[in-house]
């Protein structure tokens, strides 16, 4: 696969993500907070760049590993993009029932503030730790 098209597959899931997250929150908070859009749009931005990059990772990893020249870095930001899918697929849902169960304001900050914050921490701990954890000289396996 081609840089133009790894990066349209990319930017076409991240719009995916930002659409169908965004439209989610909205819809599912729009009884619970008056201008829904402004919580639904910064949860969509997050899951669509989170998406956008996750794939790009992805589709690096999958293509060296099928050619058989897998380094540390290809590992390691491979892992971190499913951690930080995992990472959304977790806070997301716990912000949204925050909010929709009235906990307070916590569900607002989970999702507003929280979720970014959550992701970029998770991304970083899981790189880091495969960058440590592997040996150098060693090629990684999948």
């Amino acid at each position: 696969m081609n840089t133009l098209s790894k990066t349209l597959v990319s930017l076409a899931l991240g719009l995916l993500g930002f659409v169908l997250a965004g439209l989610a929150v909205t819809a599912v908070l729009d009884p619970h907070i008056w201008p829904s859009l402004f919580v639904g749009i910064p949860v969509g931005v997050t899951v669509g760049v989170t998406v956008a990059l996750a794939t790009v990772a992805t589709l690096r990893y999958r293509e060296h590993r099928h050619a058989g020249d897998l380094d540390t870095r290809l590992v390691a930001a491979y892992r971190a993009a499913v951690v930080a899918v995992a990472t959304c697929v977790i806070v997301v849902p716990l912000g949204v029932a925050a909010v929709v169960f009235d906990v307070g304001e916590v569900g607002l900050a989970v999702l507003v503030f929280g979720l970014p914050a959550a992701v970029l921490v998770a991304a970083v701990v899981a790189y880091v730790t495969v960058r440590r954890t592997l040996p150098a000289g060693r090629p990684p396996t999948a």
